[in-house]
This record gives C-alpha cells, sequence and structure tokens, in this order.
C-alpha cells in the first residue's frame, strides 16, 4: 500500500504528481485508492482529478499551492507534450499585465482539454508544430504576449520593457537569433528601439 513516507522519496514538497508515477507499487486502482485515503488525511492535496502534489507550506501564508505553469509542465512532461503559455498568461508571466487570468492558457502539441483547478481554468489549445518549434521559454513568452497584444496596438513602454526583460535575461543572443522564427511584425517591434 503506497504511504506518505513512499511519496516522499520520490516526490519534493510543491511538486506535483499523478497516479502513474507509483503505478509499480500496485495496480492503477490500489494507487488511485491509496491517494484518495492520503489526501482525505490531508497527507497530500489533490490539484484536479489524478493530478495530485505534496504540500509546501509557509509559516505565515499556509499551503503553497502550485501554480499554472507549473501544473501545465508536469502535464506536459507526463504526456510527452511541449507547451507554451500564450495571451494574457504570457502578458502575465512576463511582467507586462498585473492582471491574473482566471482562464489560463498553453498551446500545445498535445491533447486539448480544460482542467479547473479552485476557481481557474488552465486551458491546452492544440496547435500546428511551428508554433511550438521555439524551445526558449523567455522567447516564446515575448512573441506571445505581443501577439496577444497585437502588432497595432503595441505601446513604446510595453516595448521598452520586453527590452528590459531581454535585457536583464542574460540571453539576447538566443532570443534574437530564436526571433528569426516569429512573425515578421514581432521581428521588427522587438529589433526597433
Amino acid at each position: 500500500m503506497l504511504d506518505l513516507k513512499t511519496i516522499k522519496t520520490k516526490v519534493n514538497k510543491g511538486d506535483i504528481f499523478f497516479i502513474a508515477d507509483f503505478t509499480e507499487l500496485g495496480n492503477y486502482e490500489a494507487v488511485r485508492k491509496s491517494l484518495q485515503r492520503l489526501t482525505k488525511d490531508d497527507c497530500i492535496k489533490r490539484i484536479a482529478k489524478g493530478i495530485y502534489f505534496l504540500p509546501k507550506k509557509h509559516e505565515r501564508l499556509g499551503i503553497i499551492y502550485p501554480h499554472a505553469e507549473q501544473i501545465a509542465k508536469a502535464i506536459a512532461k507526463r504526456d510527452k507534450a511541449r507547451v507554451i503559455a500564450t495571451g494574457s498568461t504570457a502578458l502575465n508571466l512576463l511582467g507586462l499585465s498585473t492582471q491574473i487570468p482566471m482562464n489560463v492558457v498553453f498551446l500545445t502539441d498535445g491533447s486539448a482539454r480544460n482542467i479547473k483547478v479552485g476557481n481557474q481554468t488552465i486551458q491546452f489549445k492544440k496547435t500546428n508544430p511551428k508554433n511550438l518549434s521555439i524551445e526558449h521559454r523567455l522567447t516564446n513568452l515575448i512573441i506571445q504576449a505581443l501577439k496577444a497584444i497585437g502588432e497595432k496596438n503595441v505601446t513604446q513602454e510595453q516595448t521598452d520593457k520586453i527590452h528590459t526583460i531581454i535585457d536583464e535575461s542574460g540571453e539576447q543572443e538566443l532570443i534574437y537569433q530564436n526571433l528569426t522564427n516569429a512573425p515578421i511584425w514581432v521581428q521588427k517591434t522587438i529589433l526597433r528601439k
């Protein structure tokens, strides 16, 4: 039977895990029931159906829940798929928007699906491989954020903020190299100082 001690040998506090991560210890149904019991006993937390995490506690804030990007990356790793944040999610992750989206959208080459996490929905939208051809996270966030803003709506303030992000990343060469795969208007927006 799966217990908390066994989970802690494979999973760090704050990490996300799935039923399939422990099926070498028993059949799927037995592992699922053990995880249900551990959730009921408040040893682990359930994010959504079949998705759990080992709680990490902060002395003042209490339990720190995984954020949407962390959940999306864990699901992508499990499914051997690629994901990139898009729209308001990309804007928020870059600091171009302070609004935390209630519908967090990721483009993927995996299965399209929605996962409800508390009041938030994580949406995986199927996309063509070209949109996922750049493997560098920051470059993808910049491209997707600019697409969300729209070519005609990008302000000088937003462009300046993106240049600051690029300069502070220490990965300028890699970002500019990857931008050759971005839409022409995105390239022109970034290269125009």
